[in-house]
């Protein structure tokens, strides 16, 4: 064969070559980004319905439908801290109609502190963020002064121990509260309980000293002058509690916790579905109704220019959450 026929044959393989691959490139993105999704897809939501983190997840679902034009169904898996909804969302089919709200616990916490059988940051794929809702320190009406620093400079004149509250096994309140206090050399007794609800009734009935829970649930007791709001840890107030100062206004920068939360799914979910995802659930908390409605409960809506760069924060937040845990020195299980 000659050098030129040569040449037009190793031409003619390779526009072939990249014709077939360009062919599977469109049937892909035909199938995965352009008519994704065909049916309703699930979302999980590792809470009971009601709770701030689950209005959230119910919003973002909403908008959701208006944007993609198929039902996004909200299945509620409360229980075992997340656990349990963690599992079903790993072991489900990588195609899009399964999706996870991931929050600080499931991805963040319980996998310093659980017996796991699946690990979120390899099994699970992050898509997009959705909100993010800040803690509130609230304090019974018998604690000495108006603020947290003015609470906690007593404690340390009186040399004593201190009592609070946590909410669940995984609260990022249960970990933070003891490393922040070892770091002051204060002494504080845990007083556990399952659930705000029940912790907050505790805190009006005396049982322990501080409570951090999300402002929503609390605004209306602060309001009735039935408990003191002592601090926001967050890096800045919030609009139901706007004369309640920072953790950093008070001199505490590094105590910021929160419930974030965004949205995931199984890995290996095509990249195409991914970016299509990513795209519509920043559209739809960019909505200004949303915005709106996320007031109500003290949350803002959280954006990331890419899956990747929300992949990143949740690895960030993963390790932070790791060393605080360490340093509260509850043992992990």
């Amino acid at each position: 064969m000659s050098t030129t026929k040569k040449q037009y044959a190793t031409t003619t393989r390779t526009f072939f070559r990249h014709f077939l691959l360009a062919c599977a490139w469109c049937c892909a993105a035909a199938a995965w980004g352009g008519e994704y999704p065909e049916r309703p897809v699930r979302l999980i939501i590792p809470f009971p319905p009601g709770g701030a983190s689950d209005f959230g997840g119910r919003l973002v679902a909403a908008g959701l439908v208006d944007i993609l034009g198929q039902h996004f169904v909200v299945d509620n898996r409360g229980g075992a801290s997340g656990l349990i909804a963690t599992d079903i969302a790993v072991r489900s089919d990588p195609d899009g109609y399964t999706l996870f709200l991931g929050n600080v616990n499931t991805m963040a916490i319980n996998p310093h502190v659980q017996k796991m059988k699946v690990d979120p940051i390899k099994d699970l794929v992050a898509i997009g963020p959705v909100a993010s809702i800040p803690t509130a320190i609230v304090g019974h009406n018998s604690v000495k002064g108006g603020t947290l620093k003015e609470y906690l400079d007593d404690v340390v004149r009186s040399k004593r121990e201190i009592r609070y509250g946590t909410a669940t096994l995984s609260s990022p309140g249960r970990f933070l509260m003891p490393a922040f206090f070892k770091s002051l050399g204060i002494k504080g007794l845990e007083i556990p309980y399952n659930g705000a609800g029940p912790a907050t009734t505790a805190i009006l009935a005396g049982e322990m000293e501080i409570l951090p829970v999300t402002p929503a649930s609390i605004a209306g007791l602060v309001k009735a002058g039935k408990l003191k709001a002592l601090a926001l840890a967050a890096t800045s107030r919030s609009p139901l509690m706007p004369d309640v100062p920072t953790m950093p206004e008070l001199g505490y920068p590094d105590i910021i916790m929160g419930q974030w939360n965004g949205v995931f799914g199984p890995t290996g979910i095509p990249r195409p579905v991914v970016a299509k995802l990513h795209k519509a659930i920043t559209s739809a908390m960019k909505q200004d109704q949303v915005i709106q409605r996320l007031i109500p409960v003290s949350a803002e809506a959280v954006f990331s220019k890419s899956p990747e760069e929300f992949a990143e924060y949740v690895r960030g937040e993963n390790v932070r959450w790791g060393k605080i845990i360490r340093d509260s020195g509850l043992a992990a299980r």
